[in-house]
């Protein structure tokens, strides 16, 4: 008779690779139950200039909001793939693998709380600005550090995140130097079968069912949606997409907060040989910078007190099996051995309240901190 092999959860095998510091990411997509674990088995990290780089094989990507102060697009190689379970065979071989030192790299962990009286005094010098008339939205960021020690607790946050928001891009990646967790609700550009889908995503509200209906929504919050909105379907032509369906703004559930969300779907096939440079243009979107972009993203370097790193850039599974799926990193923290550092922003128009946009911060960062304290 045959015996069925014992399997083993895709969730045991991160605690075995986290322990031995392989780079490796494990991620589960918007609205769907299963995890897939990605494994690099040598310890070099592949950096790459430009998407068109991308190795044959493709992996997770990671794109920092800038590349510059040492940030660098990566990619984790996939070496070995699993989805949801993997055999006994299969995880012996996980722990046959040799454990990858730091070699004292560890990655910097400078970055300080950001008080609110400066994060009140940013938002109110970006308002002046912005009625001088040189923006129409800059988007600021906000860190909050969360003081203890995390990391023997990580898979089981990483499981309670996607329990928690089973809409989101939940994701968990350790290159050999840090590791970040996020639950992102908005994707770059994401395929399935032959079309692309981008979205525009802003504005922010607890949930609840009279802020469920858009009527609802505020004129400030309409505003900061639909500059986005408008971002995107300039960018789209540039690329002579025109052909494309777009349905909101409607409101799109993330946990216990509301956004405002339009969708835009195309062919893949319009898009063609410049996909890549299509995310590149799409990136840095208005949701995370501002408008218009150039100048917002001077405005930030100006003002902000912190390197974003990872925040606002985007991250995902792209190349495996033909597919692409590219997430903003919003809703996301960075894991430092005796803290979390978390990273927030929101969008400030002319119409924009400061002690508001503070608390719109903390109800984003509670997406993270609803789960921590349960650990």
């Amino acid at each position: 008779m045959h015996v069925k092999s014992k399997l083993y959860s895709v969730f045991e095998a991160l605690e075995i690779v986290l322990r031995k510091n392989l780079n490796t990411a494990i991620y589960r997509l918007p609205d769907e139950k299963d995890v897939r674990l990605i494994i690099q088995e040598d310890p070099g990290l592949l950096n790459i200039t430009g998407l068109r780089n991308l190795p044959p094989t493709g992996g997770f990507l990671i794109a920092p909001f800038l590349e510059e102060n040492g940030n660098k697009t990566t990619i984790i190689k996939p070496d070995r793939v699993y989805r949801n379970d993997l055999s006994e065979k299969e995880l012996e071989g996980l722990k046959s693998l040799k454990k990858q030192e730091l070699n004292g790299e560890l990655h910097r962990s400078d970055v300080k709380d950001t008080e609110k009286s400066s994060f009140l005094r940013q938002v109110e010098k970006t308002i002046e600005e912005i009625k001088t008339g040189h923006y129409d939205k800059v988007v600021l960021s906000r860190v909050k550090i969360v003081a203890g020690n995390y990391i023997p607790h990580l898979v089981k946050i990483y499981r309670m995140l996607c329990d928690s928001y089973p809409g989101a891009f939940v994701y968990l990646f350790n290159l050999r130097d840090q590791c970040w967790v996020g639950a992102s609700p908005e994707p770059l550009i994401c395929s399935e079968k032959n079309k692309l889908l981008t979205v525009s995503l802003a504005g922010t509200r607890p949930f609840s069912e009279f802020n469920l209906d858009v009527a609802n929504w505020n004129q400030k919050e309409k505003e900061e949606q639909d500059y986005v909105t408008q971002y995107i379907e300039r960018i789209l032509k540039d690329y002579g997409i025109v052909n494309f369906s777009k349905k909101g703004p409607y409101t799109k559930r993330a946990g216990r907060i509301l956004h405002l969300r339009t969708d835009f779907v195309f062919e893949a096939a319009d898009a063609g040989k410049n996909l890549f440079p299509l995310i590149s243009a799409l990136h840095p979107t208005s949701a995370v910078c501002g408008i218009p972009m150039e100048n917002s993203l001077k405005f930030i370097r100006r003002i902000e007190e912190h390197d974003r790193e990872y925040y606002s850039g985007f991250l995902g599974p792209v190349g495996i099996n033909n597919s692409v799926q590219l997430f903003v990193n919003l809703r996301c923290m960075k894991v430092l051995e005796n803290k979390l550092v978390l990273f927030v922003g929101g969008g400030i128009t002319s119409k924009s309240v400061p002690e508001e946009e503070w608390e719109e911060t903390e109800i984003k960062a509670d997406t993270l901190l609803s789960v921590l304290r349960q650990i």
